[in-house]
Formats: structure tokens, sequence, C-alpha cells
């Protein structure tokens, strides 16, 4: 047989070598490669699905032919599932054994070449998202500074340079989103994007796409308009939420030479919350619909073209929102203007929209001055921070390495630290370890700044907030006053669970909270009426009573229905306990579902409503 095999083979072009067993067979591929093989089922000694096995061991993309005379399911089964390429019966057909052998080789060269090209990608894929990442920390300094020229930061500024100035900014927006569009869609071609899930007020989000797309809608003279309606509860990942409607919002403004571009949002059917992005521009005529969302296309591909762009924008905005399991849409009619209209799921019911703001506080250095503690090897950064915080009520201080940061942490306890990830020597993380680790220093709430978008690794080793490089101030600003103004808030944890009620009293008390604690229903009322707590943490299976009828006792008091409320359950929640859950504005969180880590950090983050309820 081996003998009849040689000669169709060389008969039909190829060079062939035989042997007469499975161990032979091992041996020979492990010292040369061949580009296909050909294995009989009943080898001597080592069977042939074992030889088979041990072959793919040796030589992984080596294409292999099982040939056998006794040809059952089972074995061709066998075959296939242990690396066969095909499976061919006694007797055989000489021009069937050649042209499976031409087809295996052919596979394998094709196979090879995709090797190739996906490590080409891969290579490609990681050299743009080095290069967004080391373009955007200098960004970050360029757009910031800017904004202090024209916030008045170092002075009165003069009339004649507002105007270069604004134009400044305009641009350095515009080349922020050709810098983060190339790095997102590295990353997600890489499949490296990961979804952080929060609540958070979807009006309230399309408001701040409005005011961070402002100044680019002026320098054209288009006027931005949102609409929602009201508050709308939504539980997604709030930035690339965003980032989809900066997208849009973006891609209106530049095809739109006159009139209005207008964000919007309502409640569609199910769960679904429904954004669109309308315009009076250009409009797209019908035949070009169907490519708008492939990457590197625009309607108009010339190099001469009016607008410009990489064509990664809209492809990228498909898919994020696919991402977060929605989908897009387009309607356009050519010189009216065109509407895009993207589907995602996350309406919250559960639980009064907020915005994701950790919580914690830490003993103030000077009776009217918080220290916050900056630690970034980039000392444009801490320039940049500094002179941002100077007109605030807090005093600044930074350092340049993790080493002297720890130390100034030690001696300074400040409000708040501030923390880098990308730094030389030693990285964000390992320090982030070490002040949780402190049994004073864990009590500092730490914000992360980075250009590493991690916000779930963040949160899980304990940050209080996560903002992505480069970040607005005014929100930095608005987080570390919310942060301040949780100082001595008491949490009411109520579980007849002594074990749970111990982490969740380590873990609030690390963020600088003050915990009561309670094991039955009626010891939580009492501790309620006795304490008056700013939130409460209930088990919807205490022994007397729910932690739902608690809640409800409690809302029945003088200002309890406006306390924050995380009801853990075990089970399953009923159609009727959901609608009474909802009139308590509960946030629900199954146990089992989520570790203790993420518990916390969603109890924290519904805490962070305290710093809007109470000034």
């Amino acid at each position: 047989m081996r003998a009849l095999l040689s000669r169709v083979l060389l008969a039909k072009g190829f060079r062939a070598a035989a042997v007469g067993s499975g161990e032979e067979a091992v041996s020979l591929a492990a010292r040369e490669d061949f580009d296909a093989a050909i294995c009989d089922l009943g080898l001597p000694g080592m069977n042939g699905i074992a030889a088979l096995k041990a072959i793919k061991d040796v030589r992984p993309g080596l294409e292999v032919i099982m040939l056998t005379g006794d040809a059952t399911v089972e074995t061709a089964v066998a075959s296939l599932k242990a690396g066969a390429y095909d499976f061919v019966t006694k007797p055989f057909s000489h021009d069937r054994v050649a042209e499976l052998t031409a087809r295996a080789i052919e596979r394998r060269r094709l196979k090879a070449k995709v090797d190739e090209l996906e490590e080409a990608d891969r290579v490609k894929s990681e050299f743009l998202a080095n290069m967004s990442h080391e373009l955007r920390t200098p960004m970050n300094a360029l757009m910031g500074y800017t904004s202090l020229l024209l916030e008045g930061t170092y002075g009165a500024l003069p009339a004649a340079q507002r105007e270069p100035l604004e134009r400044v900014l305009v641009n350095s927006q515009n080349l922020l989103t050709l810098i983060n569009n190339v790095l997102d869609y590295s990353k997600l071609n890489a499949g490296m994007m990961q979804v952080f899930l929060e609540d958070f007020d979807a009006a309230d989000l399309l408001r701040e796409t409005v005011e961070t797309m402002q100044s680019l809608a002026k320098a054209k003279g288009i006027a931005m308009a949102w609409e929602a309606g009201g508050a709308l509860a939504m539980r997604s990942d709030r930035t690339k939420v965003k980032q989809i409607l900066v997208n849009l919002a973006g891609n209106a403004i530049k095809f739109t030479e006159r009139g209005t571009v207008t964000l919007g949002a309502r409640v569609a059917d199910g769960d679904i919350v429904e954004f669109w992005v309308r315009d009076t521009g250009s409009g797209i005529a019908p035949e070009h619909l169907d490519f708008i969302f492939k990457q590197f296309t625009q309607v108009d591909g010339s190099s001469v073209r009016k607008q410009g762009g990489t064509g990664l924008g809209l492809s990228i905005t498909r898919k994020l929102a696919e991402l977060l399991k929605g989908s897009i849409s387009v309607e356009s009619r050519v010189g009216q203007g065109s509407v895009f209209s993207v589907r995602l799921p996350g309406v919250s019911r559960g639980a009064a929209a907020v915005p994701a703001a950790g919580a914690g506080v830490a003993e103030e250095v000077r009776p009217d001055r918080k220290v916050i503690l900056s630690i970034d090897d980039d000392p444009e950064v801490l320039r940049l921070l500094r002179d941002s915080l100077c007109a605030s009520e807090f005093e600044f201080r930074g350092c340049l390495c993790a080493e002297e940061g720890i130390a100034l942490a030690r001696r300074l306890t400040p409000a708040v630290i501030t923390l880098d990830i990308l730094m030389p020597r030693r990285d964000g993380w390992s320090v982030l370890r070490e002040l949780k680790a402190d049994p004073v220093l864990r009590l500092i709430p730490v914000f992360i700044l980075s250009i590493l978008e991690n916000q779930a690794l963040g949160f899980s080793l304990g940050v209080s907030d996560y903002l992505v490089k480069p970040f607005d101030r005014s929100t930095l600003l608005a987080k570390l006053r919310a942060q301040s103004r949780l100082l001595g808030r008491k949490v009411l944890v109520a579980d007849d669970d002594p074990e749970m009620v111990s982490l969740m009293t380590l873990g609030l008390s690390s963020e600088g909270f003050s915990v009561v604690s309670a094991g039955t229903g009626a010891e939580a009322l009492v501790r309620w009426k006795q304490e008056r707590p700013d939130a409460m943490f209930l088990d919807m299976g205490l022994p007397d009573m729910s932690g739902l009828e608690v809640a409800e006792e409690v809302g029945r008091e003088p200002g309890g229905r406006k306390v924050p409320l995380v009801i853990l359950t075990g089970r399953e929640v009923s159609p009727e306990d959901a609608v009474r859950l909802q009139t308590q504005d509960a946030a629900v969180v199954r146990k089992g579902a989520l570790s203790v880590a993420e518990i916390l950090a969603g109890l924290k983050r519904k805490l962070s409503t305290l710093a809007e309820a109470r000034p």
C-alpha cells in the first residue's frame, strides 16, 4: 500500500516519503517539515488516531488525511476530532487521493498566509494603540492649558487673543477625536474593548454631550439642542454611550453648514433606550447609505474632498453600539438632513440614575483646605492639575514617582489621591495595592487618572473613581467636591449573615463611611430611628420581615423616602415586589451574581447621590 500511494502521488507531481509505523511517522515529521501527510488508521503498534495526535503535537499546522479499509461513523468522527483534514476509505480512487492531497497543501498554505496577515494586523493594531496613547498625553496638556487661558486662570485675556485660542481648542478637540478613533479602532479589532456598567441619567448625558460639542458647533455658526422630557434612568457603559453621541454629533456638525443639530433620548419598547442625533445638513443619497458604516469609507473619498476625517467614526460608532448589545440606523434625505438612531438596552427600573462617583473621606490637613495629592510621572499633568485647583478650596501637592507619593501620603494624609497607571519603574496598580494594604492610607479615596481604560480592574481594587485622560477639569473638580461632601455620612447595613455584615462594614469603613448594623428587620427599624442613617443596605430575606418591608416602614417616617436604598436578594424578584421596589427607588443586587467587591462598588455609586442631595 505504501508503494502504491508513493507511485500515485509521484505520478501526480508530488514527492513522497513512506514509513511503516506511527512511531516512524512521528519521528520523521519532527525532523522534516512536510506539506501534507496520509496516515492509515490501522497502523501496527501506535494506531492511526494516536499517530495523528502525535503528529499534530509536533507539527500543528500539518494537514493529515486518514486512510482506512474499515470505515465507520465512529472512526470518521474520531479522526476529525483528533484534527484530521479528511477521511478516505479503501479501495480509493487515485484521482481522489491526489485531489485531497492538493487541497490539503493549499489549505495549509492559506492558513499560513492567514496567520501571517493576522500577525501583521496585530502588530499594526499594537502600534496604533501605543501611538495613540503617546499622542493623547500631550493633547491633554494642550487642551487643558488652552481652557485655563480662556477661563482667565492666568489673568484677563485680551479680546484679540480669545478667538485664536478658541480655534486652537476647537482644532485640538478635532485632533483628539481622530486620535481616539484610531485607538478605539485598534482596540475593537483586537477584542480588547471592555464594557463597564453603571447607573446614570441619560438626559444628563445628553446635556453634557451638547456642552462638549458646543465649541465645534459655535465655530460653524450652528445651534445645538437636546430633548429628553425629564430624567431618564439608564444602566450601561456611560463612557461608551457618550462616545457614540459625541461621534454622531461631531459627524452631524461636520456635514451641516447652517441650522441645528439636536440630540434626544426616549424610552422605547421594553428596556430599550433610543438615542437620536438629528441635523439639517446636506443629507445622504440612498445609494450611499449601505456603506457609510464601513471602516475607512466616506461618501466623498477623494483626496480633495471638502470634509476631513479618517472614515472610522461611524464604523466605530456601530461597533460600540453592538458591543453594548444595541444597534444603529439612519434615515436621510438629500438637502434636508439626517437622523441617526441608536437603540441600546439598559433602562434602569430599580434605581435612580446617578453619575458613577465613588465615596470616601479623609482627615483634613488644615481646617480650611483639603489636600489633593497627585502621583503622576508627567510634570505637565501635575502643573495642569495645580493650576486647575488653584482657585478652589483644595490645596494641591504633586510628585513624579511612586515612592515619593506614598511617603507624602503618609505625611500629609490627603483628602484624595489621584494616581496615574503608566509610570516608569513602578506602575500605578502596585502603588494602589500598597495604599490599600496600609491600615491608615487605605482610608484615603483614590482617583485613577490615566490614558488606560480599565475601570473594572480599578473599582475591583478599591478606587473611588476613574477618569480617562484627557479628562474634563470641571468634571474632576465636581467629583472632588462630591467626595468631600460625604464626610461623616452613615450607612445602615441590615443582614442576618454576620459574614456579609462584616465584609460590608469593612468595605464601607475603608471608604470613610460610618456604619451601623442590624441582624433583623425590627433591629434595623430601631437603629434607623436612633441613628437616622444617610443610606440603607437591606437584605431582602431578613428573618422577621423582608428588607422591602423595612424600607416601606422607614418610608413612612419624615424624610425616609429620600434615603438611598440598596436591596440584596437571593431569589428572583416577583413582579409585585418589583413594582414596590421601583416605588422605593431601590437598587437591587442579586446574591451570587456579583462579588462582594462589585456589590460594594455599586453601593458606593448609589451613595454618591448624597453629594447632590445634601450640601
